[in-house]
């Protein structure tokens, strides 16, 4: 379980491999369906910016990230945190899909999303993290679920 403070409502889900593990509640049905669909993730967020602020107000310690820009960038944007191959799949999948093909397609225009992996040490981390404006939940959800 997470150390930071909890800041959106949440569930417990247990993850394919059998662990228990929090997800906020607007992102339930997105993680739920992304498993029945076999991607794996590593993490999600209904509102990043929110989050970050929540969390560096209520922690005793500095969070080493989130300072009011990042916060301001992150506010009103969702997360979702897959290994490269599932985030890949993922991207292509939904390219092939009216509501978010040019979504995806086309990044920095309003409605976007965006992709990055971020670089560590030894090379580059092993999940891709997908940033997408949270108003866009209920069509993801919805898109999910038929599938």
């Amino acid at each position: 379980m997470p150390t930071d403070p909890t800041i959106h409502p949440y569930d417990i889900l247990t993850t394919p491999t059998g662990q228990h593990v929090q997800i906020d509640k607007v992102m339930t049905p997105i993680i739920r369906d992304l498993w029945r669909l076999e991607f794996a993730t590593t993490g999600c967020c209904q509102d990043v910016g929110e989050a970050t602020a929540g969390v560096r107000e209520k922690r005793e310690t500095a969070l080493g990230y989130g300072g009011d820009a990042f916060i301001d960038y992150h506010r009103g944007w969702a997360l979702l945190k897959l290994p490269i191959p599932d985030a890949m799949r993922f991207v292509e999948m939904l390219a092939g899909t009216s509501t978010f093909g040019n979504r995806v397609r086309h990044p920095w225009q309003p409605g976007s999303w965006r992709m990055n992996v971020p670089l560590e040490s030894d090379g580059l981390a092993d999940s891709a993290l997908l940033h997408f404006p949270a108003e866009q939940l209920p069509e993801l959800a919805d898109l999910l679920h038929s599938r």
